[in-house]
């Protein structure tokens, strides 16, 4: 009896070794491939515009390594960007909160404050353009890299959806940039702000940061911490509220049969990616950000009258 209690003290911590090096073998192992999504992107016909396609291969060089096929992606990507704001004076980058695998119009609060910014943009005049930026695709790999880059302060993708921007910047005159984010994508969106702050001509709006992001504010941003309605449990730390809230879903989560840690692990990670999927993830008290709430839509047309209107 004692030798067969001695096993299974063994076999849960083999399984634990296990789990602490296999997750960041995975995150190094889908680094090394530069995150990469489908690399069978549909070809773009690019005009005769040698010198804009050569300055992109040459950033691709910069930014994502030596890699032909990943340096391919990114110059598609790049030039498909610039045909789409060329004849812009502004390119609206959205950036959706959670895993950012939806686009931020798709949320229903995304989608109140973005139909009021272009309504206000239209009404100053500006011919604009919406870029939906989705950071994480599909599969377990993209999870665990956006999971990577959340706790890292998104130094890969931050500085490559930079680049990009900078880019654009230069290759069209007069151009400007709003970068704007919801929850984890306002963090996102000010680690991108962070990288660009040389650069003139580019804003950002950051909706809704949640309590682990420490993001450094930067010149030309706008920071919402509060609807103006309630207060939100997220973004203050309000470990209290935010259990009353979730306790019953945390007790069902707790309750998933495991035997050793790693089954432990795989249940509550497909209870996590799972709940989220169907949109059945944990409550956030307060943590609503509608265009109609005080402090939303008249604290973003302010910023955008002061940094967009006519002189």
């Amino acid at each position: 009896m004692q030798k067969s209690k001695g096993y299974l003290v063994l076999l849960r911590k083999v399984g634990l070794v296990v789990v602490l090096v296999a997750c960041p073998l995975a995150a190094v192992v889908y680094l090394g491939s530069d995150g990469s999504r489908d690399a069978s992107l549909p070809g773009l016909e690019f005009e005769s515009m040698d010198a804009v396609e050569r300055q992109a291969w040459e950033l691709a060089g910069e930014v994502v390594g030596m890699s032909r096929d990943v340096q391919e992606q990114f110059v598609t990507e790049l030039l498909g960007l610039y045909y789409k704001v060329k004849d812009s004076d502004l390119a609206v980058f959205c950036s959706p909160g959670g895993w950012g695998k939806k686009t931020l119009s798709v949320d229903y609060q995304g989608r109140s404050w973005l139909t009021g910014i272009e309504a206000k943009l239209h009404e100053m005049g500006y011919e604009y353009c919406i870029v939906d930026d989705v950071r994480t695709g599909q599969g377990l790999m993209e999870y665990l890299f956006e999971f990577k880059e959340q706790v890292t302060h998104y130094p890969s993708k931050a500085r490559k959806l930079a680049a990009k921007i900078d880019f654009l910047t230069e290759q069209v005159v007069d151009l400007r940039i709003l970068i704007a984010g919801q929850s984890n994508g306002a963090a996102f969106a000010g680690e991108v702000a962070k990288c660009l702050e040389g650069t003139p001509g580019v804003y950002s709006i950051q909706v809704g940061i949640p309590f682990w992001h420490r993001v450094p504010e930067v010149g030309r941003s706008l920071v919402i911490e509060g609807s103006g309605v309630g207060f939100d449990a997220l973004a203050e730390r309000d470990f209290l509220t935010l259990l009353e809230a979730n306790w019953v879903k945390l007790f069902v989560m707790g309750q998933a049969p495991y035997f050793t840690p790693v089954d432990w692990l795989i249940t509550r990670a497909v209870l996590v990616f799972g709940a989220y999927g169907f949109n059945l993830g944990l409550d956030a008290p307060g943590h609503e950000y509608m265009w109609e709430y005080p402090g939303v839509g008249p604290v973003i047309e302010a910023f955008l009258v002061e940094n967009f209107g006519v002189e």
